[in-house]
């Protein structure tokens, strides 16, 4: 079993900031400051790549395009195994706010405003969590069978799609992830011709509505944003990729994931 929790915290302020930090390295036999961040953007993109076991969250994060809120909606719509155990520091007392948050997906709350509240507390709560989240990492994965493996691939090109900004409003939307999951399958046969088949329409139809949604993405998209989350070769004055391309992309993205 690993040793070390590795924790990650996204906080903006920054004496509450290097308080936590202080907190974690004064307890380095058992935990491991994994990094620090100061916006959800950047705190998502680390998460989602190395994973760490634990988060201390901010809700009001001001640095960045969104706030602690925004991270956990982004998190609950991404497939992570396993996810991190999120605890939620916040300087807010509606209750709906932190209701919310519980809701979607943070596993414990702090109130910054509370009568002896201290960084020394999240941190003592973490270590008395400590077994059980690096328990919960360690236990074996159990197999899915066709029906579920199909939900979580469904569940992570949607993820990915929505972070690209692929519109749900497009019917293509609905024919690439089906595409991707067929070519993710190995199902090397005429997307267009099994999709239509499935959804009562014309081959051509199909084929030219996913041709638009890609159209319509990159018509529409910021530049830093395609860059950050479509990370093949971009064609040169923005032009979309070809269905054959944007669909292998996804196709590597759900392999490499479940491999």
């Amino acid at each position: 079993m690993t040793n070390k929790l590795n924790v990650l915290i996204v906080e903006d302020d920054e004496n509450d900031r290097n308080a936590l930090a202080a907190e974690v390295n004064a307890n380095t036999d058992r935990l491991c400051l994994a990094g620090v961040s100061k916006s959800s953007d950047d705190a998502f993109a680390f998460i989602r790549n190395q994973k760490p076991n634990a988060v201390i969250l901010d809700l009001e994060l001001q640095e960045g395009s969104g706030d602690g809120m925004d991270l956990l909606d982004k998190l609950r719509s991404t497939v992570l195994c396993p996810k991190p155990y999120i605890v939620v520091n916040t300087n807010s007392a509606s209750k709906v706010t932190r209701s919310s948050a519980k809701k979607m997906g943070a596993d414990y709350e702090f109130a910054k405003w509370q009568k002896g509240y201290s960084p020394k507390m999240v941190i003592e709560h973490l270590l008395r969590v400590m077994p059980e989240i690096l328990g919960c990492e360690e236990e074996p994965a159990v197999p899915l069978n066709e029906q579920q493996l199909e939900t979580k691939m469904r569940e992570l090109v949607q993820a990915e799609f929505n972070n690209l900004g692929v519109s749900v409003k497009n019917k293509g939307y609905n024919y690439l992830v089906e595409a991707v999951i067929l070519a993710a399958n190995d199902e090397n046969q005429n997307w267009g011709k099994i999709i239509g088949k499935k959804f009562g329409a014309s081959e051509d139809s199909v084929t030219h509505a996913m041709q638009y949604a890609i159209n319509n993405t990159w018509k529409n998209a910021d530049i830093n944003n395609l860059q950050k989350y479509y990370t093949a070769p971009l064609r040169k004055d923005k032009d979309a990729p070809t269905v054959y391309e944007f669909v292998f992309f996804y196709k590597q993205k759900l392999i490499s994931h479940f491999n």
